[in-house]
């Protein structure tokens, strides 16, 4: 009786989530599958060619693209946002609340405005290149804007938060006897770090990259003001299609290409923290 009282409280959520997601996703994938008029109006005719032109080798490239640009931008986040990570967990419980704090700061501002920041500093009458000019240490503007690197710091900078906080819970939990038995045992800090530390946090890294895997692949608006549009990926590619291609069948096609990527990444992930779950039993 009380497992069909805790079903049916979960009923509302279910059919909330459905609402929300499941419609959503069935729309696009039959959208995928329609075609349009020369107006670019939909017609409910059935075609793969939408399908089709996902597989044609200059869209194939704004998918290696996007692949790259989120799994550089995981690596990158991965290296600077371990180390904030395990300090902070590290840290006395004041401390730690205020460095979390400062953490999570930048989402109470907008993503846009944050990302017009970065064109503040590195544009070529940004701040950057004012100063390097004033010290006499360049003769002109070093061209730091509309790269791929640059969308790549973009992106890095929006999502480090995501790596930070998923590290942090995952370092918080550890079993500190774990610890004090390893030094007891001999094993130096390094040691204790590297065989003990860094594989108890495998599930909080892989949740972390899969935090910040997932939203690199559409941050189009990112690409759009720090890479000037020179490097297409798929957010961006898609959005052109619905507002200036007036194609949204070949949109949604995409987007089924990239719900896929997304699916893909969540079963590593579940594998990732399965294996880590059995070895720890084993």
């Amino acid at each position: 009786m009380r497992k069909l009282k805790q079903n049916a409280l979960a009923i509302p959520i279910l059919v909330w989530f459905g609402f929300l997601v499941g419609v959503p996703l069935i729309f696009v994938f039959v959208l995928s599958f329609l075609s349009r008029d020369s107006l670019g109006n939909i017609v409910f005719q059935f075609t793969l060619d939408n399908y089709k032109r996902v597989f044609d080798p200059i869209y194939l490239r704004v998918f290696l693209n996007s692949f790259l640009l989120a799994m550089l931008t995981g690596l990158v986040t991965l290296i600077i946002g371990y180390p904030v990570a395990y300090i902070t967990a590290n840290l006395e419980p004041k401390k730690r609340s205020l460095a979390i704090g400062l953490i999570m700061l930048p989402f109470w501002i907008s993503s846009l405005l944050r990302t017009y920041g970065w064109v503040i500093l590195l544009g070529n009458t940004g701040i950057i290149n004012n100063v390097l000019l004033a010290l006499n240490l360049i003769e002109k503007p070093i061209p730091m804007m509309y790269k791929f690197s640059t969308t790549l710091i973009g992106t890095a900078y929006m999502l480090i938060p995501f790596m930070v906080i998923a590290i942090f819970n995952s370092v918080d939990k550890l079993d500190r006897s774990l610890l004090e038995a390893s030094y007891d045992l001999g094993a130096g800090k390094l040691k204790t770090f590297l065989k003990i530390t860094i594989p108890l946090t495998i599930p909080g890294i892989a949740g972390g990259f899969t935090l910040v895997f997932i939203p690199a692949l559409g941050l189009y608006f990112i690409s759009d003001l720090l890479g000037g549009g020179n490097t297409v990926f798929l957010g961006n590619l898609i959005n052109s299609q619905v507002t200036k291609g007036r194609n949204r069948p070949l949109a949604a096609a995409f987007s089924v290409g990239m719900i896929v990527l997304v699916l893909l990444t969540m079963s590593v992930y579940g594998r990732i923290t399965k294996d880590n779950r059995e070895g720890l039993f084993l």
